[in-house]
């Protein structure tokens, strides 16, 4: 493992992305979103993205230039093509726009679609509740990699849920997760670690049982998680996050299109436009208190959605970001491709 600050990884990252023909706003920007994923230990979502983004630049999935642009508008409502940039920049041009209606108009709904893979979904809805907005995100991943439930073979992809609620302190209440079992990532970082993986996360290409990560890139497919209440959820997020938007759906051919495409769909409450914003974000405190307070079973500890990401990111962010090596040689001969320091 390579330990790494935060810092030193936001420079690199922004760097590289220069390099690709980015502008500095804009490849600050996107290095801060995927280092942030690594503090929060989302490394699934971290900085190995510097390399496929790159590589994605290169191939022209991502158009490093483009800006994202508002197609359709109401006074509650907007529809943002993205232009196939970055998926970061289309997807906070979404969440601004959605959390500048509901400030204004109570409720708001915005959608985005030609927009590539917007890294972790928690960023922006953690954002939208500091602006002291509820912030409900459906995301749908064009590039089918996950069964449904009872089935076999990829039909959706990894199809993520985030809600972030305002609670009065510095961080809110976070629900952010895949509607697989886990995110592809989390494969791709126990392979870049050469660990096993549990048994109950993929299946091999002959939907036999399997605890190597390498079977998911030899057309294994990941499972869906929490039965047909997870399909359940895995399912909304296809209708909301691509028929909604208008972007690909998994069960649509992937043809010579962005490899891994999200569809887009956030609906922002301002609680103003019901109990007030300080009596809301007071009594969601005083719940979640409550809650982390009550009674654990033996040898558990009651944590409150969001916690496990912050108690990480405080941790990461004293003791830097641990990256696996072979990820680490990666980003290396990257650097290296494109003239850029390599730090120690």
């Amino acid at each position: 493992m390579k330990v790494l600050s935060a810092d030193v990884l936001r420079r690199l990252g922004t760097e590289i992305f220069m390099a690709q023909g980015a502008s500095k706003e804009k490849s600050e920007f996107v290095a801060e979103t995927i280092v942030e994923a690594s503090l929060t230990g989302h490394d699934s979502h971290g900085v190995r993205y510097f390399v496929r983004y790159s590589e994605r630049a290169g191939e022209g999935f991502i158009n490093v230039k483009e800006e994202p642009v508002v197609v359709k508008e109401s006074a509650v409502s907007a529809l943002v093509d993205g232009h196939w940039t970055f998926g970061q920049i289309t997807a906070m041009r979404a969440m601004e726009l959605a959390v500048e209606k509901a400030i204004e108009n109570v409720v708001s709904a915005v959608g985005a679609y030609n927009c590539n893979h917007i890294g972790r979904v928690g960023y922006y809805t953690t954002w939208a509740a500091r602006q002291g907005v509820v912030a409900i995100m459906f995301v749908n991943v064009g590039n089918p990699s996950v069964s449904v439930y009872g089935g076999l073979g990829r039909v959706f992809g990894t199809n993520p849920l985030s809600v972030s609620v305002p609670s009065g302190g510095e961080n809110p209440f976070l629900l952010d997760y895949a509607t697989s079992m886990v995110a592809a990532g989390k494969v791709s970082v126990a392979r870049a670690k050469h660990e096993k993986i549990p048994t109950h996360w993929i299946r091999d290409k002959d939907g036999g049982v399997t605890d190597d990560p390498n079977d998911l890139t030899e057309d294994g497919w990941l499972l869906p998680f929490g039965e047909h209440k997870g399909y359940c959820l895995q399912l909304l997020m296809e209708l909301m996050g691509a028929v909604m938007t208008g972007s690909r759906s998994g069960v649509e051919p992937r043809g010579a299109r962005a490899p891994s495409p999200n569809g887009v769909f956030i609906i922002a409450i301002n609680p103003d436009g019901f109990v007030g914003r300080e009596v809301f974000e007071r009594r969601t405190g005083k719940v979640l208190h409550e809650v982390r307070t009550s009674e654990p079973e033996p040898g558990e500890m009651i944590q409150i959605p969001g916690d496990p990401e912050w108690e990480t990111r405080e941790n990461r962010l004293k003791e830097g970001i641990p990256i696996p090596d072979d990820t680490w040689e990666l980003i290396k001969e990257l650097a290296e491709e494109l003239a850029i320091p390599v730090p120690n």
